[in-house]
């Protein structure tokens, strides 16, 4: 049984574009019950269901699931959190916390959803461009 691996997925993610070319994607899965130590880069979505200690700086959407948690900081054009995260969160795109999702540290993002029930200690700084609100 493998640790974690990179697969290939038929269908994009619920929350997700649909991507109406058809083609795959490829996910970088981190497994329940694993424990990497270090820095992890790279280009291709990763999900997290184990546990990482050490920076997350992906290319690509990052997902930490309910069981998963990330000890350190997470930059990524999306960042979403069901799991838990102890450092701070930067994003090209958006950083969403669900409802089961935990927090504690910095947000930097041009946009943020933080459900209702989710743990959220630190600042938020919104980055990006602002909205045309005279049109």
């Amino acid at each position: 049984m493998s640790i974690f691996h990179r697969g290939t997925s038929p269908t994009p993610a619920p929350s997700g574009p649909s991507d109406s070319t058809g083609s795959r994607r490829q996910i970088t899965h981190v497994a329940a019950g694993t424990l990497l130590r270090g820095a992890v880069t790279g280009s291709t979505e990763l999900l997290v269901e184990g546990e990482i200690q050490g920076e997350v700086r992906v290319d690509a959407p990052v997902t930490i699931g309910a069981e998963g948690v990330v000890e350190g900081p997470v930059a990524a054009p999306i960042v979403r959190i069901s799991g838990r995260v102890t450092g701070n969160v930067a994003a090209t795109d958006r950083v969403e916390v669900a409802a089961s999702g935990i927090l504690e540290g910095d947000i930097a993002a041009p946009r943020i959803v933080i459900a209702e029930g989710a743990f959220f200690k630190g600042r938020v700084e919104m980055r990006g461009e602002r909205p045309n609100l005279t049109s």
